[in-house]
């Protein structure tokens, strides 16, 4: 017969002993699962910062890469032009502004697109800065002191300008009053080109664009004589605006302080010939500029506030000129979190357009 043996069972002596060893593994347990559930946290929260600083600066960079003209700029904050995004025709101007440390603004980064009122677009924000990149072309002289070709003076986008389309027609007429800028010791001024931002009117593209250069009154609006005339096939221009440079061959050796006016109308064609654009109420406008217009196809001008500007750039050369022409080529830029110190992006937009730096 066999004998069957029974389990031994845990007597209550063994029990009592291994409770305390049992407490303590359970208790290193948990301190391992709450170690890793902080670490994990804590990965996460580090990864979430690093992404949205990473975010921040990518932004600004896109934007960056495509500006057309930077209007001001400072380690904490740059204005700048882009083209067209929202389908008017018309370029958008935007300001990027980090509100520092302390303050309403305190580790924000702001925007403000046309002129919209500013929006914070990122916060958290403990560390930024901006750094503009240029290069340098020297404006040599010959023997007579005679410079090579210079911005005589322009009009182009400044802090809070809103920009504006015109159409010329049969009746409808823009021009810009300008007294060049002539330093130094110059004497007399040579207009070469001017450039403008324009594009077709219409599908028909049979217009002419007239482009003259005119004599100035005392209340600034355009006169007889005619100094130059230049006439553009609608056709040539595109269907997009962009800048078109327009030799002027006749208007030569100006006295200093001397005014022109810039006028552009109807040359041929049916309905509207062209389309351009302005600026309108932009702080720190040039001195002795105005937009000018017509209504009547020429037979009486207007003066606008010195505010308004048609965005153009005139060319030239002039006695005693030296120095040299400023481009942005790139903006550094640095980006880090005020919650993780250790979160710091540093990147470089370089600009496709590398515009003059007035």
């Amino acid at each position: 017969m066999k004998k069957f043996q029974t389990r031994r069972g845990i007597t209550f002596l063994e029990l009592m002993i291994s409770l305390p060893t049992a407490t303590v593994l359970i208790g290193a347990l948990a301190a391992c699962i709450t170690i890793s559930i902080r670490a994990k946290s804590q990965d996460e929260s580090i990864f979430g910062t690093t992404y949205d600083v990473a975010n921040a600066a990518n932004q600004i960079a896109t934007d960056l890469e495509t500006a057309t003209a930077v209007i001001g700029s400072s380690t904490s904050h740059i204005e700048f032009v882009v083209p067209d995004r929202d389908g008017d025709n018309l370029p958008e101007q935007m300001r990027y502004e980090w509100g520092g440390t302390s303050g309403p603004n305190a580790n924000k980064i702001l925007w403000k697109y046309n002129s919209n009122a500013s929006s914070v677009l990122f916060e958290d924000i403990g560390d930024f800065s901006l750094q503009t990149h240029t290069s340098s072309t020297p404006v040599p002289v010959d023997n007579h002191l005679l410079s090579e070709t210079a911005i005589l003076k322009s009009v182009n986008a400044f802090p809070d300008g809103v920009f504006r389309e015109h159409v010329i027609n049969a009746t409808n007429q823009i021009g810009q009053y300008f007294i060049p800028d002539v330093t130094g010791s110059g004497t007399k001024w040579d207009l070469g080109s001017i450039r403008i931002m324009v594009r077709a009117a219409d599908s028909n593209l049979d217009g002419i664009l007239c482009v003259r250069i005119m004599s100035c009154d005392a209340t600034n609006l355009p006169i007889a004589p005619i100094l130059a005339e230049v006439k553009i096939a609608e056709s040539s221009l595109g269907t997009n605006y962009r800048w078109l440079e327009i030799p002027i061959g006749s208007v030569s050796w100006r006295d200093q302080g001397t005014p022109v006016c810039i006028t552009l109308s109807h040359g041929g064609g049916t309905g509207d010939v062209a389309r351009v654009q302005s600026v309108e109420n932009g702080s720190g406008m040039p001195a002795n500029t105005n937009r000018v217009s017509s209504s009547n196809g020429g037979a009486t001008w207007t003066a606008t506030l010195s505010s308004f500007g048609l965005r153009f750039y005139a060319n030239g050369i002039y006695h005693g000129y030296t120095g040299q022409r400023t481009f942005l080529t790139s903006v550094g830029l640095r980006i880090g979190s005020a919650r993780n110190a250790s979160s710091v992006v540093e990147t470089s937009a370089r600009l496709v357009v590398t515009p003059e730096v007035p």
